[in-house]
């Protein structure tokens, strides 16, 4: 991993934290004993580094002495929650502190108001969970659910299998409090009774740069039945592509349309064999909204079958349908056990050239001697593609490399988004500037300094150079 950018003032190794031990709730929660924490040195990417200590904070005021401390001291902090990225935004700089959140995990739940308020810690499924007891639901829904934590996915605006109907993180999101590089408590939105300015809109998706979530307050929404499961194969990628431009521009919103093409359901049966999909090249997995299944499950089959789709299954059994739902769910498991080496990328197009990114991606593939596959949230054109190397040789390298730039350069000629979920982090920083002019890019960098001005906040993260 590249070094700190040349104009920011840190500290060199080695670093005394004994005084910040004091101030913690318990010294024990700093460590600079690294040994067995590996994992702390990367997220789900191929970047890593080794930090000078990780900090495992348990309390807003944990983090706020960390914050102080490392502030006067000019350590960098690198905020971490599970480690689940897919764009190297939690990676540490060598001479940071990790600060990790995934402790502070406490939960709220007010039924009447349906709302509830957690910890940056708090794993997206086990919020879920609480709130189904009482008949709620909270909708985002990332395909990391049962690992990714609340304060991730308010740094990475996650979104996730059900966005297209119910919207994305920020959707939901009504408040925050998080601390900034100089240990000031903010807070927005309803945990700062709705007064002041709309901060919390910048915090949503700034990839840990501006401040580090400590408490996070949601809206609930009533729980809505599970509708029907529609599983739909093709013998040609375009036409599922088609299929999905057709269902959206009908004016049909499922609660889930996810998009397959052939190698990526070829990846996941090498992992976990679904009968019937073993020569196919592309799968639609679908949802309909349980009040209006019926009708929902008529319109969607009758465009599948005008596209000439080979297969279909249909399954209104919620429980039954989690078999079929499996080879979307273990795709990114199955990816990362077959690769030497992968890239992830995670553009997003308009859904109206949505079969023309399927297709781009296949004419990469068979160009290419890696694998290259797609899946991904087909609802709003937010398409995954995977790089994947079964040796992990210079050459193929090389070519990961090659391709993810051209991935970008198309994304963008087809009036896309270099990023629908993951972020920017160190694995797109490169590409930025093919996206925003320089006008705006500096905008971006002038709110950064205004919240962190010595730049020690996930530093690298984003910009492929620190504003000098």
């Amino acid at each position: 991993m590249a070094g700190l950018s040349g104009g920011m003032e840190t500290t060199e190794r080695p670093f005394d934290f004994g005084p910040l031990r004091s101030r913690l709730s318990s010294p024990t929660l700093l460590t600079t004993d690294l040994s067995g924490l590996d994992a702390y040195f990367h997220d789900a990417t191929e970047f890593s580094g080794q930090p000078l200590a990780i900090l495992f904070a348990e309390s807003t005021q944990d983090v706020i002495e960390a914050m102080k401390f490392c502030h006067e001291r000019r350590i960098p902090v690198v905020p971490r929650g599970a480690g689940t990225g897919l764009s190297g935004g939690c990676v540490p700089s060598s001479n940071a502190l990790v600060l990790s959140t995934e402790r502070i995990k406490q939960l709220i739940i007010n039924e009447r108001e349906r709302t509830a308020i957690c910890g940056p810690g708090l794993i997206t499924k086990e919020l879920q969970d609480a709130v189904a007891k009482f008949g709620l639901a909270y909708p985002p829904d990332p395909a990391s659910y049962a690992e990714s934590t609340m304060g991730g996915n308010v740094a990475e605006n996650a979104g996730g299998l059900r966005c297209k109907r119910f919207g994305v993180t920020k959707d939901y999101v009504i408040g925050l409090e998080a601390v900034t590089m100089d240990g000031r408590l903010l807070k927005t939105g309803v945990l700062a009774n709705g007064r002041g300015f709309g901060i919390g809109d910048l915090l949503l998706g700034s990839e840990g740069t501006l401040a580090v979530m400590t408490q996070i307050a949601v809206r609930l929404v009533a729980s809505t039945p599970r509708g029907t499961t529609i599983l739909a194969s093709f013998d040609d990628a375009a036409a599922a592509g088609r299929s999905v431009a057709e269902i959206t521009s009908s004016g049909l919103i499922p609660t889930v349309l996810e998009f397959l093409d052939g190698d990526a359901v070829a990846c996941s049966n090498e992992y976990e064999k679904t009968e019937g999909l073993e020569q196919v090249a592309a799968l639609l997995l679908m949802e309909t909204t349980g009040e209006a299944r019926e009708a929902q499950t008529e319109i969607i089959t009758r465009i599948c079958e005008r596209n000439a789709c080979s297969g279909l299954k249909l399954e209104p059994d919620a429980e039954a349908a989690e078999t079929l739902w499996k080879v979307r769910r273990n795709l990114s498991k199955a990816i990362r056990s077959s690769a030497k080496a992968y890239v992830s990328e995670d553009v997003a197009v308009p859904n109206s050239r949505f079969a023309e990114m399927v297709a781009f991606v296949g004419e990469m593939r068979q160009q290419s001697h890696i694998r290259v596959n797609s899946f991904g949230h087909a609802g709003d054109g937010n398409l995954h593609v995977y790089f994947v190397s079964t040796t992990g040789s210079d050459e193929d390298r090389a070519e990961m490399a090659a391709r993810v730039g051209q991935l970008m350069v198309r994304t963008l000629e087809l009036g896309g988004t270099l990023t629908g979920e993951h972020g920017i982090g160190l694995a797109k920083r490169a590409y930025l500037a093919l996206e925003f002019d320089r006008p705006t890019l500096r905008l971006m960098q002038d709110i950064r300094v205004l919240f962190d001005p010595r730049g020690l906040l996930n530093p690298e993260k984003i910009f492929a150079e620190d504003k000098k």
